[in-house]
């Protein structure tokens, strides 16, 4: 099998570009690969160390860095610098922006994909017995037991529901 079908296989399903959205202002943004978000890492910790900066200036730069490189599509990154000093973009902005673009990279992440009813069964049985803390857990294995418990909250007011129906027809 040739490299490129390799390629196609790994990102079946996988768009080329993504929106994220703050407010009316959408954003088309793509996933970027481990060479691109170490390079922002280098870059961001170079640009504190320049001005002296702690981790919190790193973080900020990681993100502004990271909203550069992945609305970058045609060549030229809609969120730049000057896009950030024209428009006066708070860091809250500019933070919920980088965490609505690590939501939507979550919806391409395999990691975070459906486990099966029998390793739910088997998290919840640790988590029971003590002997896994939800910080032992990965973020697909969190992600799969608050979706398995939302679909049972919804199916037991589903029942509920259904019974409340179906008692108050028979009195």
């Amino acid at each position: 099998m040739s490299t490129e079908a390799l390629i196609e296989k790994m990102r079946a399903g996988v768009k080329e570009t993504y929106d994220i959205c703050l407010r009316e202002l959408v954003i088309p943004v793509r996933v970027l690969s481990v060479d691109e978000i170490n390079e922002i890492r280098r870059q961001a910790k170079s640009y504190a160390a320049r001005f002296q900066g702690d981790e919190t200036d790193v973080n900020l730069a990681i993100q502004k860095l990271t909203l550069s490189k992945a609305s970058d599509i045609a060549g030229v990154p809609l969120l730049n610098d000057r896009f950030y000093k024209e428009s006066r973009m708070t860091v809250d902005e500019i933070n919920y922006l980088y965490n609505e673009y690590i939501r939507v990279m979550d919806t391409v992440n395999p990691s975070l994909e459906q486990i099966t009813p029998e390793q739910f069964r088997a998290l919840v049985d640790a988590l029971k017995k003590k002997n896994v803390s939800a910080s032992d857990l990965s973020l697909r294995q969190l992600k799969a037991i608050c979706t398995a418990f939302v679909a049972l909250i919804q199916k037991q007011d589903t029942q509920t529901s259904q019974g409340d129906n179906t008692s108050g027809g028979q009195q």
